[in-house]
């Protein structure tokens, strides 16, 4: 059963400024086009089968199921809806950041832009 993947606007953000931070503190704008492209190819694979990765360890950020896959460096989080078939991607973070708490922080902003996205797909 296919999926569409959707990237929630601050994953987005997320993904600029990892390119921004390669190409910049590394001097090296392909290796930041490679990263980009590889995040985004491991994100549209979740159009099939995204419950293949787990949900996340944290037991608050797991009610709301939020799971996790690893992409290099960088720890994507996204959201697996049912009805119709959607992949919300929520935030893309290096490991090194304090994932939970971030996203402990935001959840219920980003629940509600996915709620407000599935109303506006719903409707078309």
């Amino acid at each position: 059963m296919k999926y569409k993947v959707q990237i929630a606007k601050p994953a987005e953000f997320d993904i600029f400024e990892i390119h921004q931070y390669i190409s910049d503190e590394y001097k090296n704008p392909e290796a930041a086009d490679r990263r980009t492209e590889l995040i985004y190819e491991r994100m549209k694979s979740l159009d099939e089968n995204p419950a293949r990765f787990a949900l996340v360890r944290d037991e608050y950020l797991a009610s709301k199921g939020v799971r996790l896959m690893v992409v290099k460096t960088q720890n994507v989080f996204y959201i697996i809806r049912e009805n119709p078939n959607i992949v919300f991607i929520i935030r893309v973070l290096h490991y090194r950041r304090d994932c939970v708490n971030i996203l402990r922080t935001q959840i219920d902003s980003l629940l509600k832009e996915i709620g407000d996205e599935l109303s506006d797909f719903t409707t078309e």
